[in-house]
């Protein structure tokens, strides 16, 4: 389908979904008048800053054998050694984001500009990857060993919900991230019943990281292949349900747009700015309710390419996806 068939068109998976859940209707169907939610059959997610409360980079450093042995002065120094990487790449994310939408965005833009996306992120790719570079070469990784990762895990503060969502889903959970540290993820989220976690890793010289990142999954491009991938598995499966990604950045973005459902958590500027940008719409999350009961639709919702829904908590998904059937709380 070329771009200029992305516009306003009939979803058969989604629609399968509503009329089962008897949420579109006809003349001869009764609403039901409690929401009783969305038929899911896959789900996907990001981990920093869509399930943890902070981006976890920041602790992986921590975890090396030169950081747990050094003095306190010699500790401030390597963190000052971080912080000052950190800056660089934030100062410079800011300054590629601005240049490339300058260059890639059209101000007057109404519909979603898929090319113009896709441009745009290839840049900050290139800007990222260049980062990493920096952090492989100063070494500020090398010596991590997994008994730190799993002591330095215990910082990784979770949003409100987001376990509680996860463990109302009976379905494989995919993991999706650009993490570089698989075992950081596993220390946190491992215990959940059929996770699977696509994301990056440390090659190890002995028992100790190299300090090079083994980057199995490095940009939005990345995540985008990963999940196209599992909505194929799930066609060749027969089965019926929606596909829904959970994401906070703009790294998600193609991801979340490939979904079914594509929901944003968080509270992301540059995402949200990233989308005005390009054409994509953000709805409440709530519309769902509304586009699926108001008045007991007699025909298909259309679903609209470009559209994604943003969510205030992880209990505002849960809500949404499971209706009346899901005890929130506040963990």
């Amino acid at each position: 389908m070329g771009l200029n068939g992305f516009n306003l068109f009939f979803n058969p998976v989604v629609m399968a979904t509503i009329m089962e859940a008897g949420l579109a209707s006809s003349g001869s169907m009764i609403c039901d008048p409690e929401w009783i939610g969305l038929k899911v059959n896959l789900f996907a997610f990001d981990f920093d800053g869509t399930c943890t409360q902070k981006d976890t980079t920041s602790l992986l450093y921590k975890a090396t054998e030169k950081y747990r042995s050094s003095t306190q002065a010699e500790m401030k120094a390597i963190d000052e050694q971080w912080n000052e990487l950190g800056k660089r790449y934030w100062t410079g994310h800011l300054e590629v984001v601005a240049k490339s939408l300058s260059v890639h965005a059209d101000p007057d833009i109404s519909t979603f500009d898929e090319k113009g996306l896709r441009s745009f992120l290839q840049e900050v790719h290139k800007f990222d990857l260049k980062i990493t570079k920096e952090v492989e070469m100063s070494e500020i990784l090398k010596g991590i060993s997994k008994e730190a990762i799993k002591e330095v895990a215990q910082e990784v503060k979770l949003n409100p919900g987001c376990l509680n969502v996860l463990n109302h889903i009976n379905l494989p959970l995919h993991l999706i991230s650009v993490n570089w540290c698989q075992d950081l993820i596993h220390a946190n989220l491992g215990h959940l019943r059929h996770l699977k976690i696509f994301a990056n890793s440390f090659p190890v010289e002995g028992e100790l990281s190299s300090g090079i990142i083994e980057k199995k999954l490095r940009s939005a491009f990345d995540k985008e292949i990963i999940f196209q991938d599992l909505v194929g598995s799930r066609c060749l499966d027969s089965s019926d349900g929606i596909s829904v990604f959970v994401g906070d950045s703009i790294g998600d973005i193609l991801a979340l747009l490939k979904a079914d459902v594509g929901i944003v958590i968080g509270k992301s500027h540059t995402l949200r700015k990233v989308a005005k940008s390009f054409g994509i719409k953000l709805l409440p999350l709530q519309e769902i309710k509304k586009m699926t009961r108001n008045g007991c639709h007699e025909q298909a919702i259309p679903i609209q390419k470009g559209v994604l829904f943003e969510a205030p908590s992880w209990n505002e998904i849960g809500f949404t996806l499971f209706g009346t059937r899901y005890t929130p709380n506040k963990f």
